[in-house]
């Protein structure tokens, strides 16, 4: 907030705080979630977040909190990579851009 008591981010100020309880995790990220939803309907995700899955979203989003790091999602296709990807940029205020590969990439 501002000195006139007006929000100017959506989410406020980023403070790191503890949580210890695995389901105040979960309904956090569920809100995060539907604001996602809400700013990206065309873009919407559907995720069931399960113990694992808020472990490698937690793991993601510190991640892309540092800076000039870099992470190797390995996994089969189809187990979450790419969302939790997104949602722990999108928690962390950060850009998500993917690269397309076609036919003809290249190194222009």
């Amino acid at each position: 907030m501002d000195e006139d008591g007006t929000t100017i981010l959506e989410f406020g100020r980023k403070i790191y705080e503890g949580i210890s309880e695995i389901e105040t995790l979960r309904t956090r990220c569920i809100n995060l979630l539907g604001f996602f939803n809400n700013k990206y309907p065309t873009k919407k995700m559907d995720l069931v977040l399960f113990d694992e899955a808020l472990g490698h979203l937690v793991r993601i989003s510190r991640i892309v909190q540092m800076p000039r790091s870099s992470a190797l999602l390995v996994g089969v296709g189809g187990s979450g990579k790419q969302s939790l990807s997104r949602l722990a940029a999108f928690t962390g205020r950060q850009e998500f851009r993917q690269i397309v590969l076609t036919k003809g990439f290249g190194e222009n």
